[in-house]
């Protein structure tokens, strides 16, 4: 047993002194194929975690002309550490073409509208800015869990423009768990909080991208237009309105889910913010949250059920409220409940 215990300290001593412990066997490699996207996509850091691979020989062949080309790349970027690396190992030694290295993408820019070629989803921008999140002044039949009306401010962030159809999700996963399969254009549902969450996990790993659901705060103000004080996405209340709803005007849909964009678009040209499919937000939902949401893009991350808002097919008009609350438990799948994505200002930020 001391023969193995001295054997074990002498190889250890050995891993060390031969720098080792920073090799690929001491280390799990890097995903390649993800760092190589984000740095496509613009992400500096991305650019000097792969130059650190491609320098060290961890999860690619070595190649330190490859590791000189990407530190190159983050430093046109404006990122301090690419200077450090390409001095600290004298990467200027090595002569080399990067024009071999895939060639940046164009990430959207504020105000654009941005298709997203993976998914075959589009974006709308919503400009950030502040409004008064719940039973504003003159609203109409608020719920109690809509008090007390509170400041908000938001970054700007991307939504999509429809809510996620049956055709996106199954070629994203390969299967449709929905109940109104009439076609790819309509709305997924029978889709729990849970699967949505797997869902925008695979899209972050094969994209590069952060996808998450809106906040609760997010979806109100695209709802309201960017805050507008209006009560439904289409303005003022009024009878039978022009939307999918059990007492709205709904055209030949009446009682199922309609193909996204069969109504007129909000102000942000957001379609469906009210009827069709409620959708799932990233908050938990509590009764008195707005009691206690900080001012700056707020979220509830604590709780047992997640919120849903913007009202189902088979709800009375004044469900499609946008100021109206609901909550759902996330393994919970419902026929009349579905989701839409949001992006992130800087997709590779945390």
């Amino acid at each position: 047993m001391k023969r193995l215990h001295l054997w074990i300290g002498l190889v250890t001593a050995l891993v060390v002194s031969m720098g080792l412990a920073g090799s690929p066997w001491a280390k799990t490699p890097p995903d390649i194929a993800a760092l190589e996207r984000r740095a496509v996509q613009g992400d500096a850091q991305a650019m000097c975690r792969l130059a650190r691979a491609y320098y060290h020989g961890r999860g690619v062949l070595k190649d330190p002309v490859q590791a000189r080309c990407w530190v190159a790349r983050a430093h046109d970027a404006g990122y301090a550490e690419a200077e450090k690396l390409w001095n600290r190992w004298s990467l200027w030694q090595y002569a080399g073409e990067c024009s071999a290295l895939p060639q940046p993408v164009s990430l959207p820019q504020d105000g654009d509208r941005f298709y997203e070629p993976f998914t075959g989803m589009n974006f709308v921008w919503v400009p950030g800015g502040c409004f008064s999140m719940g039973c504003f002044e003159g609203a109409q039949g608020c719920d109690r869990d809509e008090f007390p009306a509170h400041k908000v401010c938001l970054d700007g962030f991307w939504m999509g423009e429809t809510e996620v159809t049956q055709g996106q999700w199954e070629a994203l996963t390969g299967r449709n768990p929905a109940r109104f399969r009439y076609g790819s254009d309509f709305p997924v549902e029978q889709v729990s909080y849970e699967a949505v969450e797997g869902l925008i996990r695979l899209l972050n790993t094969k994209t590069g991208l952060k996808f998450s659901l809106p906040t609760e705060a997010q979806w109100e103000y695209a709802a309201r237009g960017g805050g507008e004080k209006i009560g439904y996405p289409w303005g003022d209340e009024t009878y039978m309105p022009p939307a999918n709803c059990g007492t709205c005007d709904a055209l030949e849909h009446r009682g199922r889910t309609a193909p996204v964009k069969q109504f007129a678009p909000n102000d942000l040209g957001l379609y469906d913010m009210g009827g069709n499919v409620a959708e799932w937000c990233r908050d938990y939902y509590h009764p008195s949250a707005y009691a206690k949401h900080r001012k700056n893009n707020p979220r509830v991350k604590q709780g047992r059920e997640r919120v849903v808002r913007g009202g189902r097919w088979s709800d009375n008009a004044r469900e499609l409220r946008t100021t109206q609350r609901d909550q759902m438990m996330p393994r919970m799948a419902d026929s009349g409940v579905g989701f839409r994505l949001v992006l992130k200002r800087r997709p590779w930020s945390n």
